[in-house]
C-alpha cells in the first residue's frame, strides 16, 4: 500500500507580513552574443494535433544549463551542432563554440534536440526522433569537444521524443546511466501490455526508461541493460529518476502504469497495473450527456434479454442488475427525474437514459466515487458551452486605451488556483508499485528546477499567493520512520500571485540559491522578482498607509530585450539569467559580485 506524503509547509520559511514588490529602476547589465546559425526550433507537424502534443511542446526549453557548472549553457543549432557558451569569471560571455555535431541522417524526422547532464563527465543527447547518444564530456566547463561512446535507437519511439532526465551511477566494477524520455503516441501504436478502449483517449503519453551499463573502462564499452515503458493519459509536469532508490517520481494529472519491462518479458503478470488508469480492462460503461439528460451504455452478451435486466431509478440514486447481479449501484452526482428516466436493450447494448432534474447542469461524474466508467464528450454540448462563454472573449485587438481590462490582477485570490486533480507519486522500478503518493490538487504548478545535481530536481507549487519550493529526497537514516519524503526548502513570496497576471508568460525559473525568480513573456520581456533584502539601519522607511516601519524591501525588475522576437529558452544561475532567442543569446547580470 502506498505511503501518503504530507506536503507540510515550513512556517519558518513563510512571510505573512510580505506586502508587495517594489519596481526598481536600477538598470541591469545585459550582455549579448550573436549566434551565427539559427537556434533549432521545430514546430508541431500536421499529424501532431492533440492536446498532449501541445502540452509536450509547451515544456520544451531550448536552452540547457549544466547543473554541474551553472555558468555554462548549451543549445542546438538548425545545422544540428551543439554549442557551448559560458559566463566567464571576468563577467563576459564567451563566443559560442561547437562541442559536438549530431550524426547526419536524411531519413531522420526533423525534431528538437534535448540534452541532459547526468554527471560532471557524462552527457546524454536525444535527437528527438528516438536516437540516444552517450558522450564522454570531462571538460564541459572549458567547452572542449565531446566524445561519442554509444548510440541507441528506440524503435517504438514516435517523434518528437524529449529527454526529461538522466542519472549516473558508479559501482566498484561498472558504471550505469539511466535516462527518461517522453513521446506522444496513439494507443494502438504503443508496444507493450496495453489495452485501451477506443472511447477512452486518442493519444497517450509514453515514458521510456532506458538503462545503459559499462564494465571496466566506461569510455569504451556501453550496452543496453534494461528498458521499461510506462503509459499515462497526461504529460507529466515533473518526471525524474530517483538517483538513490531506483524509482521514478512523477507529478501528473493522470496516473501512469508500467506496460513493458525487458527484464520481465517472460512473466507478463509482473508488469502490473498501477493506479486507476484503465490500461488492462475496458470501462464497465460509457456515458454521454447533454444539458437535459445522460445516456449510459453497457455492453452485454447476446444471450442477455430484457427479462434478465432490472433497473431501479430513485431521485438521487440508481441500481442496475443483470441476472440478479448488481452491475452498478450508488448515489448519482445530482438528482434525476424518475418518471422521465428509462432504459432499453438493443442487441448487445443496454442503454439507460437519465433525465436531469436540474436542466443545464453539467455532471462531473455519473455515480459518486465510481471510476469504472468513461465519459464521452458530446460535441453539441461542448459547442453550447463554448457559445455561452463567447461574450468573454474577442478576436479583435484593443487599440485604444479607453477599454477597461478584463479583470484586475490585484483582485486575484486563492480561488484562482487550479482545482484540477493533480498528484505526486513515486513508482518503484523493480516491483512497479506506487510506494509514495500525495494528492496536490488545488496547488497550481509553477516550475521545476535543479538545486543540486546530485539530488532529485525541485518543483515549485502555488500555496495561497506564494510559490513554495519542494525537494523530494531520500532519508538514509535508521532513526527516520520514512525513507522518502518531500520537504519545503524555500519560498518565493507572492510568486503565485504575480505570475497569474502575466497572461503572455512562457517560462518560469528560479535561481539555484533561491535569491530570485524570473518569468519571461513569449517575446522581449523578462520579469525578475528578488527575495526581500534588509534595509540599511541608517535608512528609515515607513508604510504610507499604516505608518509602520519597513525593515526590508523586495525588488522587481523589468527588462526589455532588443532583437528578441521570440524567447526560446530561459535559465538562471546565481550571477545571471540566460535568455535564448533565434539569433541572439542574452545574459542579464543579476549579481555583480
Amino acid at each position: 500500500m502506498a505511503v501518503q506524503i504530507d506536503f507540510k509547509p515550513n512556517r519558518d520559511l513563510l512571510d505573512p507580513k510580505f506586502e508587495s514588490y517594489r519596481l526598481s529602476l536600477d538598470p541591469l547589465p545585459v550582455l549579448k552574443q550573436q549566434l551565427s546559425g539559427g537556434v533549432e526550433s521545430v514546430d508541431l507537424g500536421d499529424d501532431q494535433y492533440g492536446y498532449l502534443h501541445v502540452r509536450m511542446a509547451g515544456i520544451v526549453n531550448h536552452l540547457f544549463q549544466d547543473s554541474w557548472a551553472p555558468d555554462c549553457v548549451f543549445f542546438a543549432s538548425e545545422a544540428h551542432h551543439i554549442f557551448w557558451v559560458k559566463l566567464s569569471q571576468d563577467g563576459k560571455l564567451t563566443k559560442p563554440r561547437i562541442v559536438w555535431q549530431l550524426p547526419s541522417d536524411s531519413s531522420r524526422p526533423n525534431a528538437n534536440t534535448t540534452i541532459s547532464f547526468p554527471s560532471a563527465d557524462w552527457t546524454v543527447v536525444s535527437d528527438g526522433a528516438g536516437g540516444i547518444y552517450l558522450l564522454n564530456t570531462p571538460s564541459r566547463t572549458e567547452g572542449e569537444p565531446w566524445q561519442l561512446c554509444h548510440t541507441h535507437h528506440i524503435e517504438s519511439c514516435h517523434p518528437p521524443c524529449h529527454l526529461l532526465h538522466g542519472v549516473h551511477y558508479t559501482f566498484p566494477s561498472s558504471h550505469q546511466i539511466e535516462c527518461l524520455l517522453a513521446h506522444i503516441s496513439r494507443p494502438q501504436d504503443v508496444e507493450g501490455n496495453l489495452k485501451l478502449s477506443e472511447t477512452t483517449m486518442h493519444f497517450v503519453c509514453v515514458l521510456e526508461w532506458i538503462s545503459f551499463s559499462s564494465v571496466g573502462n566506461e569510455t569504451v564499452s556501453w550496452s543496453l541493460k534494461r528498458q521499461r515503458r510506462l503509459v499515462g493519459g497526461s504529460v507529466p509536469n515533473y518526471a525524474a529518476i530517483d538517483p538513490a532508490g531506483g524509482a521514478l517520481c512523477l507529478a501528473t494529472e493522470r496516473e501512469f502504469s508500467f506496460i513493458y519491462d525487458s527484464q520481465k518479458q517472460n512473466d507478463k503478470d509482473e508488469v502490473e497495473k498501477v493506479g486507476d488508469l484503465k490500461t488492462s480492462t475496458p470501462p464497465l460503461y460509457t456515458y454521454i450527456q447533454s444539458l437535459e439528460d445522460i445516456t449510459v451504455v453497457f455492453k452485454i452478451p447476446e444471450t442477455i434479454t430484457k427479462d434478465d435486466i432490472k433497473v431501479d431509478f430513485h431521485l438521487s440514486s440508481m441500481e442496475v442488475k443483470i441476472r440478479g447481479k448488481v452491475v452498478l449501484q450508488g448515489l448519482l452526482w445530482n438528482n434525476i427525474d424518475v418518471e422521465a428516466s428509462t432504459w432499453t436493450v438493443e442487441e448487445t447494448k443496454l442503454e439507460v437514459i437519465l433525465t436531469k432534474k436540474e436542466t443545464g447542469l453539467v455532471w462531473q461524474e455519473l455515480v459518486k466515487g465510481d471510476s469504472r466508467g468513461e465519459e464521452v464528450l458530446d460535441p453539441a454540448l461542448v459547442e453550447q458551452i463554448h457559445n455561452s462563454l463567447a461574450h468573454l472573449t474577442s478576436e479583435n485587438e484593443l487599440i485604444d486605451g479607453s477599454a477597461k481590462p478584463a479583470y484586475n490582477p490585484n483582485q486575484l485570490e486563492e480561488c484562482d488556483i487550479s482545482s484540477e486533480f493533480f498528484m505526486f507519486l513515486r513508482l518503484e522500478g523493480d516491483s512497479h508499485h506506487v510506494t509514495h503518493l500525495s494528492n496536490i490538487g488545488g496547488h497550481q504548478w509553477l516550475f521545476q528546477s535543479l538545486v543540486s545535481p546530485e539530488k532529485l530536481p525541485t518543483f515549485c507549487l502555488r500555496h495561497d499567493v506564494d510559490g513554495l519550493l519542494w525537494q523530494p529526497k531520500n532519508v538514509l537514516s535508521e532513526d527516520e520512520p520514512e525513507q522518502f519524503r518531500v520537504e519545503h526548502i524555500a519560498t518565493f513570496p507572492a510568486l503565485g500571485f504575480v505570475q497569474a497576471s502575466k497572461q503572455d508568460r512562457k517560462y518560469i525559473v528560479g535561481s539555484p540559491d533561491f535569491s530570485y525568480a524570473v518569468l519571461s513573456d513569449n517575446t522581449r520581456h523578462i520579469y525578475i522578482y528578488r527575495q526581500p533584502e534588509s534595509l540599511n539601519a541608517a535608512i528609515e522607511l515607513r508604510n504610507r498607509k499604516t505608518g509602520q516601519e519597513v525593515s526590508s524591501i523586495a525588488k522587481q525588475h523589468v527588462v526589455n530585450l532588443e532583437q528578441c522576437d521570440a524567447i526560446l529558452g530561459l535559465q538562471a544561475c546565481k550571477h545571471c539569467i540566460f535568455v535564448l532567442s533565434k539569433y541572439v543569446l542574452f545574459a542579464i547580470k543579476i549579481n555583480e559580485s
